[in-house]
């Protein structure tokens, strides 16, 4: 049986058929064969992702400082994610300091890069055919690799664009301008291949100062260089501000309406009615998303805080039982959280729980984390007490989560008796 011949394994424009096994019985089974099998799988991920998400920076990763050293720079960046410019997935689980040698220049520009490092050696059987060292590393790991040049990247990142000024908003099927503006994206901005020479993530640029210092240099370059992976997330947030937005979200200036006034009360009366129709429909879509964006919040709690109190059980049991009451109160209030004085009212409610929780934990985590969770229960407490805006509210709530989330635990710590 012989395979259809329409097919290439040359790269063009940085994209290749992919190729796979075909398994039969008594098929021997060799380490090119493995390789073909996890290239297949990695090869199909890293195109879908190359070509739907993009590439840049997805969570986290920002540099919290730059220091000199004896031998050269000592960088400290978060723990994070981002995509590479070729879909491949860099992971920076903790909070993490690199040395760079010493640059040459007073301007640094710095980037993450994806890498492997083989582990876990191992005995090679003694048969016939096997490599003549004594053992070989089991295992790849994927990690990073921190890198500087003194330029930044030479073709920033520029958001995409499209031109709406041949639809007419009154006249204009919506489902043909949908259409459309697919057409003349895919036009303007899917026609060859993204560039993958090279696939290293920016992460922002530096210069020295007269006293030694190395500050983050905030110039359009620089900003626009800096890549972001656009998510579903950011997506949907984006798309629920406009929506939500019911002053103006276009900045429409009023003197360019053109829109011809009723001479009669009839006319005024249908106008109202149909502002009226609007304005209804803009709030109910707003219920929507607050309800939507209460219940995440409560639901994301849960989560954070199950999970905090498994990792304080072999430390605290004080703690673990503070954070598992949080949790389990939240669950309780989650289906009832659909209103803004209700969500106001459970916060209140957890706020003597979340204040408790930190006598127990300054024994058993770093202080660094301890103070950050401190900041953002207080900052919490002032927007209960101040009845600030909802939004304001939520934010303050979510940071609580996230300190709560990035809570290190002391090494060596002794459980409680």
């Amino acid at each position: 049986m012989t395979r259809d011949g329409d097919y290439t394994t040359n790269e063009t424009g940085g994209l290749s058929q992919f190729k796979k096994n075909r398994f039969f019985k008594g098929k021997l089974m060799t380490p090119r064969d493995m390789e073909a099998e996890q290239e297949y799988h990695a090869e199909r991920l890293e195109t879908i992702t190359r070509f739907l998400d993009g590439s840049g920076i997805v969570h986290g990763l920002e540099v919290q400082s730059v220091s000199e050293t004896e031998t050269g720079l000592d960088v400290t960046l978060d723990a994070g994610f981002a995509l590479d410019g070729r879909g491949r997935p860099i992971v920076v689980e903790q909070v993490t300091t690199k040395s760079l040698p010493e640059p040459t220049a007073d301007e640094v520009h710095l980037f993450i890069q994806y890498s492997e490092v083989a582990v876990e050696t191992v005995p090679v059987p003694d048969t016939d055919g096997a490599i003549d060292d004594e053992a070989v590393p089991n295992r790849d790991v994927e990690v990073f690799e921190l890198t500087h040049r003194e330029e930044p990247p030479e073709t920033p990142t520029e958001p995409p664009t499209l031109d709406l000024s041949e639809f007419d908003p009154e006249t204009a099927d919506a489902q043909a301008v949908t259409r459309a503006l697919t057409a003349q994206y895919h036009a303007e901005h899917r026609t060859g291949t993204p560039d993958t020479d090279d696939p290293a993530v920016y992460l922002g640029g530096f210069e020295r100062q007269p006293d030694g210092r190395w500050d983050p240099i905030a110039t359009a370059a620089t900003e626009i260089g800096k890549q972001y992976a656009a998510d579903h997330d950011l997506l949907f947030a984006a798309l629920a501000a406009h929506l939500a937005d019911t002053d103006n979200p276009h900045q429409t200036p009023v003197s360019d309406q053109t829109e011809e006034r009723p001479d009669d009360l009839t006319g005024i009366v249908k106008r109202l009615r149909a502002m009226e129709e609007t304005v209804g429909e803009l709030e109910a879509e707003r219920d929507t998303m607050q309800t939507y964006l209460l219940r995440k919040t409560v639901k994301d709690r849960v989560r954070f805080f199950e999970t905090l109190s498994d990792r304080l059980e072999p430390h605290t049991g004080e703690g673990a039982r503070i954070t598992r009451e949080i949790a389990e109160l939240s669950r309780d209030n989650h289906a009832a959280t659909t209103r803004e004085d209700v969500y106001r009212a459970q916060l209140s409610a957890l706020l003597d729980y979340l204040v408790r929780l930190g006598e127990p934990l300054e024994s058993v985590v770093t202080e660094e984390s301890l103070e950050r969770y401190l900041k953002a229960v207080s900052r919490l407490q002032s927007q209960i007490d101040e009845n600030g805006p909802l939004l304001e509210l939520i934010d303050a709530h979510d940071q609580v989560c996230e300190a709560a989330e990035s809570l290190e635990i002391l090494v060596g710590v002794v459980p409680e008796a």
